[in-house]
C-alpha cells in the first residue's frame, strides 16, 4: 500500500484528526497533511517511530517495507530464540534504542 494512503486511512480508522496526530508526533498539523499528500516523502527515524506509535502500526509499515510472515522454520531458528530471550530481559528504554538501531541499520542497507 502507498505510504501516504496508509497514513490517511489508518488515521481515519483510529478516528484521529491531523491535529491529534501532529500533537502525538511533535510536528505541525501541516506536516501531517504534507505526509498524507505525499509532499514530504522522507522523515527522520524519530518521527517514523512517533508516527508508528500514534497510528498503532510498526515503523516498518510506515516505511513501506513489507513484513513477511515467518515460516515455522524461521520462528524456531536458534538466533531468533536468543533474540526473543534477550528482548524479554530488556527495559522499554533499551527496546526503544534497539528498535531505533535496527530501523537505521535496515534503512542504510536498503539505500
Amino acid at each position: 500500500m502507498d505510504t501516504k494512503k496508509l497514513l490517511k486511512d489508518r488515521r481515519a480508522e483510529l478516528g484521529l484528526t491531523m491535529k491529534q496526530v501532529a500533537e502525538k508526533v511533535g510536528v505541525s498539523e501541516s506536516t501531517v497533511s504534507r505526509w498524507e499528500s505525499g509532499d514530504i516523502a522522507n522523515m527522520t527515524r524519530d518521527k517514523v517511530l512517533a508516527l508508528a506509535n500514534a497510528l498503532k502500526v510498526t515503523p516498518a509499515t510506515i516505511m513501506g517495507w513489507e513484513e513477511k510472515e515467518e515460516s515455522p522454520a524461521e520462528a524456531s531458528d536458534p538466533q531468533t530464540e536468543i533474540f526473543v530471550k534477550l528482548l524479554k530481559r530488556m527495559t522499554p528504554e533499551q527496546k526503544q534504542k534497539l528498535a531505533d538501531y535496527m530501523i537505521n541499520l535496515i534503512a542504510a542497507d536498503n539505500q
